[in-house]
């Protein structure tokens, strides 16, 4: 069973400009920038205490003693911090891989930011294509493992479950799609690959 996919995307390129540092700025307080003459990169010296760094070696400890997972580890933080404070710019992933970020900002109270590259979407299409579903399996469980808050991974592993004729983990990975995509996700390839999978896991 193939599904092939057709998907053309626009890329915005960002432009990044350089300036030379001149000088040099140094400063003796915690956290406090310094800077002399014009033109400068600023130095800001940032620290912990003492009392400080022992509990974080004891956080580390425990985590290698009990051979958690890192990435779980930092997803449980990520879930404490918005706990913590709602306020942090929440990460939206589309469905070709990029995302943005949108909320408070250092230097703003409201701040975009866009990244990413649809790189392993272009992959995972491939493999699709293909049918060379093993392999494809490989990696969008990996993308999953790695980056768990983009969805459109979850789709590319029902497409290779449905091209090993396993539907019941087809229907599964679909379930779990659909139990978290929003509009972000409502583009011809994901709507397409989803509407497929759902006339086809019945």
């Amino acid at each position: 069973m193939r599904y092939c996919l057709i998907l053309s995307l626009l890329m915005a390129i960002p432009c990044w400009s350089q300036t030379t540092a001149t000088g040099k700025a140094e400063t003796a307080g915690a956290c406090s920038p310094a800077v002399t003459g014009s033109k400068n990169t600023f130095t800001i010296n940032c620290g912990i205490n003492k009392e400080q760094g022992q509990k974080m070696l004891v956080i580390l400890n425990k985590i290698l003693a009990n051979q958690i997972d890192p990435d779980a580890v930092m997803a449980k933080l990520d879930e404490i911090l918005k706990a913590v404070n709602p306020n942090i710019p929440a990460k939206t992933y589309f469905c070709n891989g990029q995302w943005r970020t949108a909320g408070p900002g250092a230097n703003a109270g409201f701040e975009v930011s866009m990244g990413g590259d649809d790189s392993m979407f272009q992959e995972m299409v491939r493999l699709n294509n293909s049918a060379q579903y093993a392999e494809l399996l490989k990696v969008c469980l990996a993308q999953i493992h790695s980056t768990p808050g983009w969805l459109t991974p979850r789709l590319f592993c029902a497409l290779a479950y449905l091209g090993t004729k396993d539907k019941a983990k087809a229907k599964a990975m679909v379930e779990e799609f659909d139990s978290k995509t929003g509009p972000a996700y409502d583009v011809d390839a994901c709507h397409q690959m989803s509407e497929y999978l759902h006339k086809n896991i019945k």
